[in-house]
């Protein structure tokens, strides 16, 4: 993944409010990098540490194994109440807002001189009283922020700025086990089971350039910021009286689903437990009276069991679950933002990680990473692939932009259950985004539950539609609990009252499930159970890097060792090698130039090999050995390569920065290999790299960037 193609997410709770997206005129978007999680197959080893010194060089061994707990507490000890998602600067007035709220002028404080000089800043004196801003101005600000501060700006259709800080937390996570040099990281952490190192900075520039470091030996894909969220929180005005009918419910949608009715049926079910991944939850709210909130409940932010939500969205999103089920519903509130409703990507991975270690029977996620490019997003799809092989139901948000729900994550994910929702009349609601991914619907808007205190409040949102088909889902569990993901969807897909155009469409997906005949009719999928566990690993990445092929995969529970397997073109499938049972990535060497390879793991335990795993192909590309740059006259730089067998385009990445944290990316036709650029900087040095591009239909592979080159120009 490309510097210039990353997706700046932003995660919400969904209640209604429409989320912008717009994309910066001559920009990509941007993102914290392609992920892909591993497989987890343990309850009591997560993760293990090594403490090397800061500022200093030194290897990762992983030492004493712990629980998921220690990467809590690394984000409870370096967490900040200065934490922001966005800054926006009007760029007509100069007014700046922090995530909706006023935050000064960016003119006040240039002209007052807090930040640099009128000539430093480049402003000239005729334009001090000028309206606009400018975007020298709008960095300059930025860069007052903090000393430490690193920043990035866009200019949004509107003209407006927008600033962020991806490297707040001063942390990176590496898909990968780092064995060399760890850029004079503070704290180290490996996750075993997901096979990744997180390692901690005391500064952000730290953070940045040990980060970039990272991605020239790992790739972006698998090197990435752990960066800030923000929720979202948008409640409608009360009813001046609330009147419960004879079925003893707050939420309409109880009602309307049928739940209302089962809930006085259900006494004496299996108990059921449910993870929410929210706010918190005020236990003290009426609705949890009798409720049995678990003990295992956890606090990934402060690193602690106080779960007390003083944000509200977590509360109401539980209260809608325990009003609409009986006492054997547990619930598991997992806090993954704090009091102003910031939080991080690490965090709600890790929070998803601890609830499947914990064998949770279904899971809430009322919130959701925006953005154009979302649905190539695979932030936590090992975690969603293990949830739907355990036969957990993962219920999301579908998202509230009124937009295709592709550009919200994980809703997009095919093995989630993405929500949207509906009005009370059975309207779709006009919030609600929409599309062919959308799986059911539930009520979403105007839905009274419980509010920190001891009082009610309504929300709307798709926010309030996943706990609807969560308690659903639980109803489900009651009964069969060993039953699997596909059976669950397909038990409320029979029990579905089809709104909208007859069959699944993009509003209301399959329509919304009514649940009142359930405890009559029992299952339906009787067979539909969860496979028993055979030790079968997950091929994550298969990727081309300086020397070969490298691929990775999850760990397996007690492997001893694992079987490589490699198949060549069309041919069929060879052992090509055996490694030990910790390792979890290889490089495979032997490759040829524009040949496809496939390739296969199978775990060996107790001296006997397991199923093999999912397949993964690449065409292997050697990355350009030879980039030559020379300055040309009228400020042109003329760039040539050594071609390569196969390519079917070149790509030119070229930056003024020598970290090239910035700059553009040229698409060359394969008949090319040389190309001129004009119109850059006189007396200014650039940086290139170029690598390989081979497309094999809608696929496209990549080579390796090559060895980065500069030149002055004349």
């Amino acid at each position: 993944m490309r510097r210039t193609d990353r997706q700046s997410f932003r995660v919400c709770f969904w209640k209604g409010e429409e989320v912008g997206m717009e994309k910066s005129k001559g920009t990509r978007w941007k993102r914290p990098g392609r992920v892909c999680l591993a497989l987890i197959m343990t309850l009591l080893i997560c993760v293990s540490s090594v403490s090397v010194q800061a500022g200093s060089p030194g290897k990762v061994r992983p030492a004493d194994v712990s629980s998921c707990m220690e990467i809590s507490d690394l984000i409870a000890d370096t967490w900040e109440e200065g934490y922001f998602s966005t800054m926006t600067v009007d760029a007509d007035s100069g007014e700046v807002t922090v995530d909706g709220g006023k935050a000064g002028s960016v003119r006040d404080v240039l002209q007052k001189g807090r930040v640099l000089s009128l000539r430093k800043q480049g402003i000239k004196k005729e334009n001090r009283g000028a309206v606009t801003v400018t975007k020298k101005q709008v960095r300059a600000y930025a860069d007052a922020l903090s000393k430490d501060g690193v920043y990035e700006i866009k200019k949004g259709l509107g003209g407006d700025y927008e600033i962020t800080a991806p490297y707040q937390t001063r942390r990176i996570i590496v898909e990968d086990i780092v064995r060399g040099d760890v850029y004079g990281a503070s704290r180290i952490i490996y996750n075993e089971e997901l096979g990744e190192t997180i390692l901690q900075y005391e500064t952000q520039k730290e953070a940045e350039e040990a980060c970039e470091n990272f991605q020239e030996i790992y790739g972006e894909a698998d090197c990435y910021p752990d960066m800030v969220c923000r929720v979202d929180d948008v409640p409608f005005s009360m009813p001046e009286e609330i009147i419960l009918e004879n079925t003893g419910v707050y939420s309409w949608g109880n009602d309307y689903m049928g739940m209302s009715e089962l809930k006085t049926r259900a006494a004496g079910a299996a108990p059921v437990m449910v993870a929410i991944l929210d706010t918190g939850i005020d236990r003290s709210n009426f609705l949890f009276a009798s409720r049995n909130i678990s003990s295992k409940s956890y606090n990934f932010v402060e690193g602690n069991k106080n779960v007390m939500d003083n944000h509200g969205h977590g509360t109401h999103v539980a209260g809608i679950i325990a009003d609409a089920t009986p006492d054997n519903v547990q619930i598991m509130m997992l806090k993954i933002s704090n009091t102003s409703g910031y939080s991080s990507l690490l965090t709600i991975k890790t929070a998803l990680q601890y609830a499947l270690n914990k064998r949770v029977d279904v899971v809430n996620m009322s919130l959701g990473f925006v953005g154009v490019n979302a649905s190539k997003c695979t932030y936590l799809d090992s975690l969603i692939n293990r949830a739907y092989r355990e036969g957990v139901a993962i219920c999301t948000a579908a998202g509230n932009s009124g937009v295709d729900v592709n550009y919200c994550y994980p809703a997009c994910n095919k093995k989630t259950l993405a929500i949207s929702a509906i009005d009370s009349d059975e309207g779709f609601a006009y919030y609600s985004n929409r599309g062919a991914l959308i799986d059911f619907c539930a009520p979403g808007s105007q839905v009274i539950s419980a509010a920190p205190g001891n009082g009610l409040i309504g929300m709307s949102g798709t926010s309030m539609s996943a706990p609807h088909v969560t308690a659903a889902v639980a109803y489900i569990k009651m009964i069969k609990k060993d039953m699997s993901v596909s059976g669950i969807y397909n038990e409320l897909k029979a029990r579905c009252r089809d709104l909208g155009a007859p069959g699944r469409d993009i509003y209301y997906g399959w329509g919304c499930p009514v649940m009142t005949d359930l405890f009559d009719t029992g299952v339906i999928y009787k067979d539909s159970v969860v496979k028993a566990d055979d030790g079968t690993p997950v091929l994550k990445s298969v990727k081309n890097v300086n020397d070969g092929v490298k691929i990775s995969w999850t760990k397996v529970k007690k492997a001893k060792k694992y079987y490589v397997y490699r198949r060549r073109g069309s041919g069929p499938f060879q052992k090509v090698k055996t490694l030990s049972g910790r390792t979890t990535s290889w490089l495979d060497g032997k490759v040829s130039q524009n040949k496809k390879y496939t390739y296969m793991i199978r775990a060996v335990k107790k001296n006997k090999a397991g199923d093999r795993s999912n397949e993964k192909g690449i065409v292997y590309l050697k990355k350009v050995g030879k980039l030559v740059l020379k300055s040309r006259k009228k400020k042109s730089v003329d760039i040539s390569w050594s071609k390569r067998k196969g390519a079917t385009d070149y790509e030119i990445f070229f930056s003024g920065k020598k970290k090239m944290n910035r700059g553009r990316l040229l698409s060359v036709s394969r008949k090319a290999n040389r190309v001129r650029l004009r119109g850059l900087k006189r007396n200014k040095t650039y940086y290139f790299r170029i690598r390989v591009v081979k497309k094999v239909g809608e696929t496209s592979f990549y080579s390796s960037w090559s060895e980065m080159k500069k030149v002055k120009i004349k």
